[in-house]
């Protein structure tokens, strides 16, 4: 069996399962009961927009802590690192924790939009909990990922879903390599928090709030803006998390202590 596999199912656990549950539910659960009686919407994808508006986009850096890096915090208190020499090396006991941070945050992020799209574009209608108004030649602002409507809806769920469960892998993968290397818990799972809002104040700040950490992930507080803007913060992620993780193999290499 490989060291991903081991990992898989110790990370299975049930307690685990439910922590996994409520940060991909609890918050669009809430926001939901919220918005439905108290917003006009003239679009179904409008009610979709909105639940991912305010909460989920808030507290995403934190809930992706929640995933799979917290856990590793204890294997630093307890010294387990002590006693990895014996059974593999630290090179490839810290690949395998990060591929498997990658591939649990990649699908809870994407589950955390993917399963309220498809609740609100699919089964909410037939039960009707939100009556959708007539635009009455009220103007309908159209969000970023939009452009892939023409595609089909679901298309654009898949494809969004994707896109968002990405940037959990990669603010997952921050704070897991911040700990990797700085053996700082605090530190470590809050510094991808202050990175996504100092990014989001200074586009603000600056008028470029289409390269906004927040916005490129969760558009829907702002006007629709070419696909590609979204590279742009995406990007400067990755040179970062390439740089943490060359950084990782460094210590590795010089003896981890």
């Amino acid at each position: 069996m490989s060291q991903v596999n081991i990992e898989l199912r110790k990370t299975s656990s049930t307690s685990q399962l439910v922590i996994w549950i409520l940060v991909m539910l609890l918050l669009p659960v809430i926001k939901f009961m919220l918005i439905k009686d108290n917003y006009v919407f003239y679009r179904q994808l409008e009610v979709f927009l909105r639940v991912n508006s305010d909460f989920v986009p808030l507290l995403f850096p934190l809930l992706m802590m929640l995933v799979y890096p917290i856990r590793f915090v204890g294997e630093q208190k307890y010294n387990f690192l002590t006693y990895v020499g014996a059974r593999i090396t630290l090179h490839k006991y810290f690949n395998a924790k990060l591929t498997t941070n990658v591939l649990c945050a990649f699908f809870i992020a994407f589950g955390m939009v993917f399963v309220p799209f498809i609740f609100i574009m699919y089964v909410e209608p037939i039960f009707g909990f939100i009556a959708l108004e007539d635009a009455m030649g009220n103007p309908i602002p159209y969000t970023t990922f939009e452009q892939f409507l023409p595609f089909g809806d679901l298309t654009y769920g898949i494809l969004y879903s994707m896109w968002v469960g990405l940037n959990g892998a990669l603010y997952a993968t921050f704070g897991l390599l911040l700990l990797m290397i700085t053996q700082k818990p605090l530190t470590a799972l809050t510094t991808p928090f202050i990175y996504y809002f100092m990014g989001m104040f200074v586009t603000q700040l600056l008028d470029y709030e289409q390269f906004s950490t927040g916005l490129t992930i969760f558009p829907f507080s702002t006007s629709q803006h070419p696909l590609w803007t979204v590279l742009v913060p995406f990007g400067v992620l990755c040179v970062i998390i390439t740089g943490l993780y060359i950084k990782l193999r460094k210590k590795v290499n010089s003896g981890y202590e």
